[in-house]
């Protein structure tokens, strides 16, 4: 009997169903406990929630920065033997507010703070010397921090490091005018161009993503995003709609929370003009503050339904008439998520639901349009002409639906995406040897 894979997962947050990197690595690696033994370093505060992961190293954020002053070394191991009891992340009123307010020099200022904190330590070489694994696994991230962990951890093991970029970080967002973000940007993108000369190939999560980078970096590249078993149809239609639910479920961050107000702008005209009503019910996680709340808390319109468990949102999503996808249409913002690929996507495609997408052109808006998978608005003076078309046509929520489901069943089967990943790792063990 072949032995089980040992895979060193690294990335900035712990690996938790309830955000979209850790519910995205989750499914990709859904079922293959029997092949692959897992483990993960991760640096923030906060604990992991999932079933696949029960050894970890922790580094926290705040005791990195601690480190610079005190020199005490940062980091240490834990066992869960159940992953999935684990209470959700909470941060402070503080801590939110920056999140928020994402000023290039307060992401500076964490970029050198963690770089410079007394990571490399005896209790991270143990870890690294004892579970001895035989390919390490990371998203390649615009934290300096995550590049430099996944380059010491592979010459520390001597074995190959496969890289997972999300976002393009690595392009310069000419639109900005920060000083504090070129500094930024030249400090993030040397090591992710030092990560990427350190590792075996890249995954990527979109074809044009797969496209420059291969170029760019002048490495392999190959597509992974997350999938399902589309086998069998998850399908039920409504016989009486007098009232058409919408769900978002997601990050309204970059401002998406203004497509969202704008959608619920556009509701409230609706109600009041129609039989058939609509009503916009809003599930994140991203901190809000009063303008955001009085924007989106509309009542018999649009609700604000805070964050809910992994389980739950898929019970949300059932029960939707349509789903919501937005991008932002701010040229800054837009231009950071133009080769990013919302993963919540394929969540919604599997649910076999009319997915309504507004916002700008970027690669998910792509990809929805080229494969005709949803209803598009890419300019949102032609939003309420394709609500009331809705209106006028509910059989359109049925059709898309449909639509939705088949676009999933060609892309995202995941027995497909699973065999090319075990290979792919057989084969990197294979040359190793």
């Amino acid at each position: 009997m072949r032995r089980k894979i040992k895979v060193l997962v690294i990335t900035h947050a712990p690996w938790r169903n309830d955000t979209s990197i850790g519910n995205s690595y989750s499914n990709i690696f859904a079922n293959m406990n029997d092949k692959i033994e897992f483990a993960q370093i991760y640096v923030r505060d906060g604990l992991p929630e999932n079933n696949l992961v029960y050894r970890y190293f922790k580094l926290s954020e705040k005791q990195l920065l601690k480190s610079i002053f005190t020199r005490k070394s940062v980091g240490e191991e834990f066992i869960l033997d159940n992953p999935m009891d684990t209470p959700s992340v909470h941060f402070s009123n503080k801590y939110n507010m920056v999140r928020q307010l994402r000023w290039d020099i307060f992401l500076l200022g964490r970029d050198v703070a963690s770089s410079l904190g007394k990571w490399k330590t005896k209790e991270l070489d143990s870890f690294l010397d004892d579970f001895k694994p035989d390919i390490i696994f990371g998203t390649l991230s615009f934290v300096p921090l995550i590049n430099q962990l996944m380059i010491y951890a592979k010459k520390r093991t001597n074995v190959e490091l496969i890289t997972y970029p999300w976002d393009d970080w690595y392009h310069i967002n000419k639109n900005s005018w920060s000083f504090f973000y070129y500094i930024r940007v030249y400090l993030e993108r040397y090591y992710i161009k030092k990560c990427v000369e350190n590792c075996k190939f890249l995954y990527t999560i979109t074809e044009q993503m797969c496209e420059e980078y291969t170029f760019i970096f002048n490495k392999k590249c190959k597509v992974l995003r997350k999938g399902y078993n589309f086998n069998e149809r998850r399908f039920f239609k409504r016989i009486n709609l007098q009232k058409i639910r919408l769900v978002y479920a997601g990050n309204i961050g970059d401002k998406r929370w203004e497509i969202l107000a704008h959608i619920a702008q556009t509701i409230v005209k609706i109600n009041s003009n129609s039989k058939i009503k609509m009503c916009q019910y809003i599930y994140t996680l991203t901190p809000i503050n009063s303008k955001i709340k009085k924007a989106l808390e509309i009542p018999g319109v649009s609700y604000m339904m805070g964050s809910i468990s992994s389980k739950a949102v898929s019970e949300v999503m059932d029960e939707a008439d349509i789903l919501i996808h937005v991008e932002p249409i701010d040229k800054l913002k837009l231009e950071n998520c133009r080769l990013s690929f919302s993963t919540k996507i394929v969540d919604y495609l599997f649910k076999g639901k009319c997915i309504l997408a507004v916002g700008g052109q970027n690669a998910s808006m792509n990809y929805l349009k080229d494969n005709d998978a949803a209803l598009i608005v890419d300019d949102l003076s032609r939003l309420g002409e394709i609500m009331d078309m809705i209106i006028k046509n509910p059989a359109l929520i049925y059709e898309y639906g449909e639509k939705a489901w088949n676009c999933g069943k060609r892309n995202h089967n995941i027995d497909t995406i699973q065999t090319m990943l075990y290979h792919d790792f057989l084969n990197i063990m294979k040359n190793e040897g």
